[in-house]
């Protein structure tokens, strides 16, 4: 759980030698070439990098540009990355990159200021576009000062205001451009401080970009986004009920007692809880359940007039007196997907810790027992980062309902032929085109 929030930053950064050791013991590693171009120094963020990367399942070798040469890298002709042929291009930039406007521009010259900074980028991405690979762009951070305070943050010469102008430039251009992906940076120095994200002293010393502490934060959102690109992200989440899914034991106290709802806060919890859950499904995650409980009073416990789910929202419901793991090898092939597509959630550290020693591959996060962590175990380890939405992607579930229709449909025929014929299948027999 040493790569898994919540993250200890500092034995990572402690133990990073025999970690890395440990961690090329795995067998079957994926091999990924990974450029990493920085505005700043990069030396430490690719060292923890290639553990997070190491721990997922891959074997990184780099390409790392000289310091602040990321343009120049990208722009001009470079034969060794040209020889290195990367996977992945990161391209480590901060806004001890930008040019800001100064408080004596006039307007058009802060709006020239700020098309010129986006059409750099632009020249950078489009340049990288000969390497037909996946590009992840940081956007912008916060500075940690504000000559103009709270007025920084509408100012048309605020570096508050230029940040936001860009990020959302950066923002559209990603909706346009292909295999361009952006690493949240904005929202990752928010999340941990700006005070623990920035450190002035190492900047002066050794020009690191990012405080050393939240490195690993950093490497941590970079592999996110590298597996949701390789498509090594999770698909289906398993829920437990009693104390997961409302509080209380549904068997015992009856649909009338369980915690949910607005009355109470811990109530208010676990309807927090089911609202998040919901909208996973919403955006194509598969929901299903593993309770040890009767089966009539589970399902009963989402017909709660409260209740965020509902007993339709699961592709999957099993609620039965099996261990757990069974159950969940089953919820796998039932829905015909990988084990490791799973992530399994229960209060219970006793059936936490017997899912992981049997089915190795499912995620299991330690949520513990307190509800409200629960949301920030799941969205933290970004185990359903996605980079796009397809139609596809919000149309899964229905895909998986109809497989389990047309597999009991399946059994219900003496032969898998009759079972063909039933489906009254039509074929078009074209000739070949690109589209098939």
């Amino acid at each position: 759980m040493i790569f898994e929030e919540p993250i200890d930053n500092q034995y990572i950064l402690r133990k990073k030698k025999s970690l890395k050791k440990e961690l090329l013991q795995k067998n079957d590693l994926l091999e990924k070439k990974i450029a990493i171009l920085g505005g700043s120094t990069t030396s430490e963020l690719k060292n923890i990098l290639e553990l997070f990367l190491l721990h997922h399942g891959i074997k990184p070798s780099f390409y790392e540009s000289e310091y602040n040469k990321y343009y120049e890298d990208s722009v001009f002709k470079n034969h060794e990355l040209e020889a290195f042929n990367p996977d992945i291009i990161y391209i480590h930039t901060s806004h001890v990159n930008l040019n800001f406007p100064h408080i004596n521009d006039s307007p058009d010259k802060v709006s020239c200021l700020l098309k010129s900074e986006v059409q750099k980028f632009k020249s950078i991405w489009d340049s990288l576009a000969k390497y037909n690979c996946s590009i992840i762009q940081n956007n912008f951070d916060f500075p940690i000062e504000r000559s103009l305070g709270n007025f920084d943050a509408y100012s048309e010469y605020g570096k508050t205001n230029f940040i936001n102008q860009i990020n959302q430039e950066f923002a559209n251009s990603v909706k346009e451009i292909k295999n361009l992906y952006l690493n949240d940076i904005n929202y990752l120095s928010s999340y941990i401080g700006l005070k623990n994200w920035f450190d002035r002293s190492l900047w002066l010393k050794a020009k690191y970009a990012v405080s050393l502490d939240a490195i690993p934060d950093l490497a941590f959102n970079i592999i996110k986004i590298i597996n949701a690109i390789l498509g090594k992200t999770k698909k289906c989440l398993v829920l437990d009920l009693d104390n997961t899914c409302w509080g209380g034991i549904i068997g015992d106290d009856g649909i009338d007692f369980i915690e949910i709802g607005y009355e109470t806060p811990t109530a208010e919890a676990f309807t927090e809880f089911q609202k998040y859950a919901k909208e996973l499904k919403q955006r194509g995650i598969t929901l299903a359940v593993c309770s040890k409980n009767d089966f009539e009073n589970a399902k009963e416990g989402f017909e709660h007039p409260d209740s965020i789910l509902k007993f339709k929202d699961f592709t999957a419901f099993k609620a039965n007196w099996e261990p757990k793991y069974q159950n969940i090898k089953n919820i796998a092939a039932e829905i015909n997907i990988g084990i490791d597509s799973l992530v399994f959630i229960d209060d219970n550290p006793s059936e936490r810790e017997i899912v992981s020693s049997q089915l190795s591959s499912v995620s299991v996060p330690n949520v513990g027992s307190d509800i409200v962590n629960f949301i920030n175990h799941i969205d933290r380890n970004g185990y359903f980062e996605t980079v796009s939405l397809s139609e596809d992607d919000l149309k899964r579930n229905k895909y998986y309902e109809e497989n389990k229709i047309r597999a009991h449909q399946e059994e219900t025929f003496s032969s898998y032929s009759d079972f063909l014929a039933s489906l009254k299948m039509k074929a078009e027999i074209e000739i070949f085109s690109k589209v098939y």
